[in-house]
């Protein structure tokens, strides 16, 4: 089946390239045949024209009042951040204070890095851009390792979590399987759930702060769902829901996804944290909640999840 754009032109989104986030607009679109995905020129605002480039959807996010907000908090807290570095830093392995807004788009964009080339044109042939992607995408996972051996925020996961991984890793990898999705619960229903679970034994501060705890899970998995969380054999079923369900768009993952891609995000999340300059009250205040919610989701993780949630990968599962 030929995929759809998920972009159309002169709409402006907001692109992600080497580690920076940029308002932008979509001047042209094409499809590659060979591998049934969308390609978009683009422009960034503000500009030279040379600059223009032909980008994958994965580094492109439309602009709506969220991402425009998260953008213009992301700027404030950068330029913050500069500001600090432009006076001197005493130890370069201080960690500068920084939104959660920047975290979740550094995030991103880390892993994302160089997924398109600025110094592309519209001439390359295809098999030179298909080698430059695979390039890309090779140095990025070199940089993602380097950094992650310099900054490690080690997060101890319970054993019942991590053969539950080994598990589904395992369906997916060996058996040929996927989740079918929408999820029930949902990763929005489950923080949820656990912010219920904390309503009648906390303080009026405390509840803040487990409130404040559930919007970063949210606003991490939202960011990392794309490109940290997916196994390879996962990411038609994920275009396909960009569609059917307009994640991105309509829908944020977290309504759609639920316990098992939030487990592979619980994984992962020291050295999502590591991607950005935390201050250390702010990463123990998120270590504090983390192994708490993780004690959560062991508790409940029986009751949410089921082998006849996965079926033979196929198109038809999704649709």
């Amino acid at each position: 089946m030929t995929a759809k754009p998920l972009f159309t032109i002169n709409e402006p989104v907001f692109a992600l390239h080497q580690g920076k986030t940029y308002k932008a607009k979509i001047l042209e679109s094409k499809l590659d045949e060979e591998i049934n995905e969308w390609q978009y020129y683009i422009h960034y605002d503000g500009w030279n024209k040379k600059w223009d480039t032909w980008a994958q959807a994965d580094v492109l996010q439309k602009r709506t009042e969220k991402t425009e907000e998260l953008f213009n908090k992301m700027n404030v807290a950068t330029k913050k951040s500069d500001s600090r570095k432009s006076s001197g830093s005493k130890s370069n392995n201080k960690r500068s204070t920084i939104t959660q807004s920047d975290i979740a788009s550094q995030m991103q964009l880390s892993a994302a890095d160089d997924s398109h080339d600025s110094n592309s044109t519209s001439t390359t042939s295809k098999e030179n851009n298909k080698r430059a992607r695979k390039r890309q995408r090779t140095d990025s996972i070199e940089k993602l390792k380097t950094f992650e051996n310099k900054v490690v925020i080690e997060i101890k996961l319970p054993d019942e979590i991590k053969n539950y991984l080994s598990h589904d890793w395992n369906l997916i990898n060996n058996e040929h399987k996927l989740l079918t999705i929408p999820c029930q619960p949902s990763v929005e229903e489950i923080t949820n759930l656990y912010r219920q679970s904390k309503a009648n034994k906390q303080k009026a501060a405390e509840a803040e702060h487990t409130i404040h705890f559930s919007e970063s899970i949210i606003t991490y998995f939202d960011t990392a769902l794309s490109t940290m969380l997916l196994y390879a054999v996962e990411r038609p079923q994920y275009k396909q829901l960009q569609e059917s369900h307009g994640i991105g768009d309509k829908a944020q993952p977290s309504t759609i996804y639920g316990i098992i891609h939030l487990l592979r995000l619980m994984s992962q999340l020291g050295s999502i944290l590591a991607y950005s300059p935390l201050e250390q009250t702010e990463v123990d205040f998120l270590l504090g909640h983390i192994d708490d919610f993780n004690r959560f989701l062991e508790k409940n993780i029986k009751s949410w999840t089921n082998d006849d949630d996965y079926q033979s990968n196929s198109v038809s599962q999704t649709e």
